[in-house]
């Protein structure tokens, strides 16, 4: 009796439909794994938010998204990558304000694939204000005493960024242009490698996301000078907004866009940017995006996405061309 009760259980079950996972409308989008390339090296905003975002639609849907770090080029090269595969949906696109809308000014016509006509738009995950750092033994703690400080360096003040035509790269040149002040960029292959130097004292000051800094400038091992939006942020209370500081012109904020190889249909990139924007609503995904100093944004759908990049390239590419910005 146990034995034909325990049988007919077993059949019962396996009569009942699979739990369907989620599909794109039309599509039997994912079927296998996506791969996740991310413009920059591991460990900044833009490859965590991809991390803790591709587990999550792992989970979601039932197939894996792979990260990969692509961060030659300032994003230059993740782009390609992803230009040249079909658009199907299964490579996706993880960038910054540098990728996204700096390049454009940065290489102008050398830019191989242009942010707006060279690959589709998915959504936009997060924003992230930028804080600039200086090394302790600057001896400086507001925006008046380091516009000092560097400018009686006449040019040999050195300062760091995770590369050429970096987010970091262009909010120091900007800020030394309105400030009037001459110094010396040191690119490195990312932010980490950036900041090692930083804390040894070879380079002396940094702007990078409130996301990397934030830590460091709780512990005391950089100061924070300024940062770039209009209200301070409670991961850095005491730093003071460029308003504050004097310098009202410098705003800098970074943004992490997802985006697909041009030509991959609507249907696919509306089906990824809500279930990105379902993810971003689960408690556990959202403290953990919130807790790396970040703002979510609200229904950036991919034409909103699109829209909002074209008018980031309108409002930066005159700004990195004023600051002499250059790529070697």
């Amino acid at each position: 009796m146990i034995r034909r009760t325990l049988l007919g259980a077993a059949m019962a079950l396996a009569a009942l439909p699979a739990l369907a996972q989620p599909r794109a409308p039309g599509t039997d989008y994912p079927n296998r794994p996506v791969r996740v390339i991310v413009a920059f090296a591991a460990g900044g905003n833009a490859d965590m938010n991809a991390r803790i975002i591709s587990q999550a639609l792992s989970t979601r849907l039932g197939q894996q998204f792979v990260v990969e770090n692509r961060p030659s080029g300032g994003g230059t090269v993740a782009f390609e990558t992803v230009a040249q595969t079909q658009p199907d949906g299964y490579t996706l696109l993880v960038g910054a304000l540098g990728s996204h809308t700096l390049n454009v000014g940065l290489y102008g016509d050398r830019l191989r694939v242009h942010p707006l006509t060279g690959v589709d738009h998915i959504t936009i995950s997060s924003h992230s204000p930028i804080v600039l750092v200086t090394h302790p033994s600057m001896n400086v703690r507001t925006l008046a005493e380091f516009r000092a400080a560097v400018a009686a360096g006449n040019g040999q003040v050195a300062y760091g960024s995770s590369g050429n035509g970096s987010t970091g790269h262009i909010a120091s040149a900007l800020l030394l242009h309105l400030a009037g002040i001459p110094a010396t960029h040191v690119p490195y292959r990312g932010s980490a490698a950036a900041f090692q130097d930083l804390l040894a004292g070879r380079t002396m000051f940094q702007s990078d996301t409130i996301s990397f800094v934030a830590e460091h400038v709780r512990e005391g091992r950089v100061r924070g000078i300024v940062i770039g939006t209009p209200q301070r942020n409670p991961m850095t209370p005491d730093v003071p907004t460029a308003a504050e500081a004097g310098l009202p012109g410098w705003q800098a904020t970074t943004w992490t866009p997802w985006s697909a190889t041009l030509g991959t249909p609507l249907p696919i990139r509306q089906f990824l940017y809500e279930h990105i924007a379902e993810t971003l609503k689960t408690p556990e995904v959202r403290e953990r995006i919130i807790a790396l100093g970040n703002t979510i944004p609200e229904n950036m759908t991919p034409e909103a996405t699109r829209a909002f990049i074209a008018a980031e390239i309108d409002r930066w590419v005159p700004i990195v061309r004023a600051s002499g910005a250059r790529v070697d």
